[in-house]
């Protein structure tokens, strides 16, 4: 039987599109997908990647995993790792746990130190599945102007299939190579990568006034809207904005802070799996975080959780996980 040409690139075209089609909604995952949070976290005397797990989708009950042991330990640059942020792209066939090389604990140690001629590097583990992982590696993302990289996160990109990783960094002038003189304020940066191996050029993520870190997202269910916080370093208080446009679109500050209350750092954001709307936060008060939630995010009103079994956690991030990496977890990493 003959075909025309136009008809035959018109049956392609829609062969196409529907396996486009196909491929976007095996990347769609959504809150009633998940059957659980996983809180990859830190401790100041334990500076290694520590795992809790909820009980089933209850956010206020976790269980130290691994019988309360490190599961993945820095063998790179300062041997420590802070401030856990765990990646995963659309499929969630590729994770990434990243975390700042920096090791409070060190002979010597001194903050001011710290952030002259601290780690221009992010600590990196790769794996497929949640359990096994590869070995750490450490990925320099700044150049030789920096003091250092603190508190990396990241954000996968649908539309280009890479991700977006965002840290806090300071800078000293070209013929400072001591970096003994004044520092820029602390800036939020960025740069793109696909496989935390290779990465762009840094740039500039945020143009401000006052000194900012410790910037993490939330995604709010629908293309272009996230919430960000991020850390004034002034003040040491946390404060959100929002947008419709994407995480390179305009922002609008939320009022005031997410708290009145100081210090407070390591915003760690999560939606509800069982209740749409509403969202939990996270905040660091130098000693444990603390718990907040909201069932309008929008306003930027938040109240504290009243979460009495909440273990005493640090600086990371909080993932849901579907019944498969559930029960992986489990049998690799018991309680």
């Amino acid at each position: 039987m003959f075909i025309s040409l136009p008809r035959l690139l018109l049956g392609l075209v829609v062969l196409l599109t529907v396996a486009k089609a196909h491929i976007q909604n095996t990347t769609a995952y959504g809150p009633s997908t998940f059957v659980g949070y996983l809180i990859s976290t830190f401790s100041d005397a334990n500076p290694t990647v520590q795992l809790h797990l909820s009980k089933g989708n209850d956010p206020s009950s976790f269980s130290f995993l691994n019988k309360g042991r490190p599961v993945l330990t820095s063998t790179v640059g300062t041997k420590a790792v802070r401030d856990v942020f765990l990646a995963c792209n659309g499929e969630r066939t590729q994770f990434h746990m990243i975390g700042t090389d920096l090791n409070i604990n060190a002979a010597g140690f001194s903050w001011d130190k710290a952030t002259r001629k601290g780690s221009r590097a992010i600590v990196v583990w790769k794996s497929s599945d949640l359990v096994n992982w590869s070995p750490s590696r450490l990925e320099i993302v700044e150049d030789a102007t920096a003091g250092m990289v603190w508190a990396p996160s990241a954000v996968w990109d649908e539309a280009t299939s890479q991700f977006h990783v965002f840290w806090s960094s300071r800078f000293y002038s070209k013929d400072d190579s001591g970096h003994t003189g004044t520092a820029s304020i602390d800036k939020i940066r960025y740069a793109t990568t696909r496989d935390f191996t290779s990465f762009s050029p840094a740039k500039d993520y945020i143009k401000a006034d006052l000194p900012l870190i410790d910037q993490e997202f939330q995604y709010l269910g629908k293309p272009g809207n996230y919430v960000r916080f991020l850390k004034n370093e002034k003040n040491n208080q946390v404060y959100s904005e929002i947008t419709s446009s994407g995480i390179f679109g305009t922002w609008t500050r939320l009022p005031g802070y997410v708290v009145n209350e100081s210090p407070r750092e390591g915003p760690a954001s999560f939606a509800d799996n069982n209740t749409p709307g509403m969202y939990h936060l996270l905040l660091d008060d130098y000693k444990r975080y603390v718990p907040f939630q909201t069932s309008n995010i929008n306003s930027g009103g938040w109240q504290k959780s009243n979460y009495p079994r909440l273990p005493p956690l640090k600086h990371g991030s909080v993932t849901p996980v579907t019944k498969t990496e559930y029960d992986a977890l489990l049998a690799k990493y018991p309680p």
